[in-house]
């Protein structure tokens, strides 16, 4: 696979993307397993869902990469990556990641966001078994308009999109957010206009369900998994609180993989995972 596209497609960096590339060369140690013994084992999960819907072996578009700690698990599990993101920095650190692991030759880097992605792809002549994104880039995007673009373009008949998006409804948010006193945090999902703020960077968001992505996608795709992530697991920014309680995050882990596919609890968490199929 080509290792050196560092084209743009005439990409301009948004004020999300600025605010991740503001943080890109700190963002591993802010968000490593030491600091937060959550991460892992969200993405362990994430992993096995994804293992179920492409197989290893198979060539996966990546969006959202950030710095590449998916990038280099997926390779690691024996897939190739054309792997994303719209923030220069990441994509810098990614593909040096990459390159100390000697794991390069497996991937294919882009900057470029949804829009980017979809808008340009065509002329790529490339499909792909399979479309991940992890830990929630696609909140980011204003519409899921150019994600359907993206996947009508991007997928082989029978492929695969695998996401992972932070939807509306945590109750552990909420009912942590309220013993803090923190009612702003305690509601942010249900605001009219969501705006993240990553270190003093703001710019507008959105919160997305199944029901978004159902509609947005159409009959061309089928839904084929939900799965909440974070329903009896706390919310990310609460890991360092709960690792330190001994036994603690591996008991509501289990807890968590009981209960998180059931209907009715799988469409609510700090993170659900969406798995569809193309027609």
């Amino acid at each position: 696979m080509n290792r050196d596209d560092q084209s743009r497609d005439e990409v301009g960096v948004r004020p999300g993307a600025a605010a991740f590339d503001a943080i890109s060369g700190r963002y591993d140690t802010l968000f490593s397993p030491a600091v937060n013994p959550l991460i892992p084992m969200v993405r362990d999960r994430v992993y096995r869902a994804l293992e179920r819907h492409v197989a290893p072996g198979g060539t996966l578009l990546e969006v959202g990469c950030g710095t590449g700690e998916d990038t280099l698990a997926l390779v690691a599990r024996g897939y190739r990556v054309v792997a994303a993101d719209p923030a220069p920095g990441m994509i810098a650190e990614a593909r040096a990641k990459l390159t100390q692991a000697g794991k390069a030759a497996a991937v294919q880097f882009i900057v470029g966001g949804v829009e980017d992605l979809a808008r340009g792809w065509a002329a790529r002549g490339l499909s792909v078994d399979g479309v991940f994104s992890n830990l929630a880039p696609l909140n980011c995007v204003l519409s899921l308009d150019p994600v359907r673009l993206l996947l009508e373009q991007a997928l082989v008949p029978g492929g695969r999109f695998v996401g992972v998006v932070l939807p509306r409804w945590c109750p552990l948010e909420v009912a942590l957010s309220l013993a803090r006193r923190d009612p702003r945090t305690a509601l942010r999902r249900f605001r009219r206009h969501p705006v993240a703020d990553v270190e003093g960077r703001r710019f507008p968001m959105r919160y997305y369900g199944a029901a978004d992505f159902d509609r947005a996608l159409g009959g061309g795709f089928r839904r084929v998994e939900t799965r909440s992530l974070g329903l009896c697991l706390p919310p990310l920014s609460y890991g360092p609180a709960f690792g330190r309680v001994p036994g603690l995050l591996p008991t509501l882990g289990a807890l968590e993989d009981r209960l998180s596919g059931l209907p009715g609890l799988r469409r609510m968490g700090d993170h659900i995972l969406l798995a569809y199929a193309r027609a």
